[in-house]
């Protein structure tokens, strides 16, 4: 383990302990996501966009043909 930068400010040592075993109990942030679905969380969102298109698309084509 490395060994965190010397605080020259530090006088009291007792204070200066807590802060650091405090830091130490404390878990590191999670992280974020880096990638970000556009459809969102639902696996199957691309096939319901899909078939929502191609029914609006029906819809528009076939009063035309007809």
């Amino acid at each position: 383990m490395a060994k965190p930068p010397e605080d020259r400010r530090v006088t009291d040592l007792r204070r200066y302990r807590q802060a650091r075993e405090k830091a130490a109990r404390t878990p590191p942030p999670k992280r974020k996501r880096v990638t970000e679905s556009l459809l969102g969380s639902n696996p199957k969102a691309g096939l319901i966009l899909l078939v929502v298109a191609v029914v609006l698309a029906a819809l528009y084509v076939v009063p035309l043909l007809v």
